[in-house]
């Protein structure tokens, strides 16, 4: 396969520093140390960009909005329409406020490593529907099964976002891991897998058993669900596989070189990019089936929409690829204009409006 660059815009700053989030037709992207952009999936023109803040500790789409919280100024979340960057509303929050999810009309922040109580604030104004009365401790919350999925230790809890009230509650046999990185992977509408202590796994569900081990494994920093499996991005950089219902292994890859995260799922296997600029295509028992790269970039992260766009933060730059098979070339962008050279790219600065 060969991968081909569509566009690629320079972000003056690393790319794993770049929060970013994929729409239906945009990227909204962090750049610059203290900006917020909104580029068009198609060419990359930037659509609006409005001054933020440092490293957002979360970023969500929500319909025609996108929700910001970033760390400086750390007591502020901002609500942007996405089609024009106009401020629709912004509320105050407490210091150190963190963890960002957004279900129906309603936003749920706070309790990241205990400093602040949650909240949830209507969508349409940032009103405050309800809030904790003193601050809780929460794993990445995820919007899940009607609710909102939160815990600390031993306990994972699915709140109902229109008050905060309990739907459901679960004691995990394992505490869970007590890190900024997903604590929840769902692998179906009513059915979660939890990350927890010394690299294990718990599976739990709505009108299931009781939560159950699905093992402990090697460390590992990333984990997901795609195809049936629940892999793992072990902490030497290989990756493992295995069964969701019960935890036996599945399939497991030796790395030699530093993956990024996310493997991206792709056809019937994954995506896996390593920092050096390479792309393995892994089928559905993790061998490679393919492998190409894009020269001359230090690769962060690879993202995907769920039509199957696909993107790639790297240092320095933001952009987007596609993958065709060894035989054929492009000849068309997907801005309509003329492809790019096949194994090249073209990287600029799509020209940006006047910033406010």
């Amino acid at each position: 396969m060969i991968a081909t660059v569509l566009w690629e815009r320079e972000l003056h700053q690393r790319g794993r520093h770049s929060a970013f989030v994929v729409g239906p037709d945009c990227v909204v992207l962090h750049e610059r140390h203290t900006r917020l952009v909104c580029l068009e999936r198609a060419d990359g023109s930037v659509r609006w960009d409005v001054p933020l803040g440092t490293w957002p500790r979360g970023i969500v789409l929500a319909e025609d909005r996108v929700l910001v919280l970033p760390q400086t100024p750390n007591n502020l979340l901002s609500c942007i329409d996405l089609r024009t960057g106009a401020s629709l509303w912004s509320a105050s929050t407490p210091r150190w406020t963190g963890n960002l999810t957004v279900h129906s009309d309603i936003v749920v922040m706070g309790g990241w490593r205990g400093y602040t109580p949650m909240s949830g604030l209507d969508l349409a104004d940032g009103g405050v529907r309800w809030t904790t009365p003193s601050p809780v401790t929460s794993v990445r919350t995820l919007a899940w099964a009607g609710g909102v999925l939160t815990g600390s230790g031993h306990e994972a809890v699915l709140l109902d976002p229109a008050d905060g009230s309990d739907l459901a509650r679960w004691r995990l046999p394992d505490p869970l891991a007590a890190s900024d990185g997903k604590a929840f992977v769902p692998v179906g509408a009513e059915r979660v897998v939890a990350v927890c202590e010394a690299s294990s796994l718990v599976t739990f569900g709505i009108g299931t058993d009781e939560p159950a081990r699905l093992g402990s494994h090697d460390p590992f920093w990333e984990v997901g669900h795609a195809h049936g499996s629940v892999w793992m991005l072990r902490s030497d950089g290989g990756l493992l596989a295995v069964d969701p219902a019960d935890g036996t292994s599945q399939w497991s890859v030796v790395a030699d070189r530093r993956t990024v995260a996310d493997p991206l799922p792709y056809a019937d296997g994954l995506l896996v990019g390593d920092a050096n600029g390479g792309i393995r295509r892994l089928g559905p028992d993790g061998r490679k089936t393919a492998g190409c790269s894009l020269p001359g970039r230090r690769l962060d992260a690879l993202a995907a929409a769920g039509d199957g766009g696909l993107f790639f933060a790297a240092k320095g730059t933001f952009g987007s690829f596609i993958l065709l098979p060894q035989t054929l070339r492009p000849t068309t962008s997907a801005a309509g204009a003329g492809a790019l050279p096949v194994r090249e790219s073209s990287r600029q600065d799509p020209k940006e409006g006047p910033r406010p």
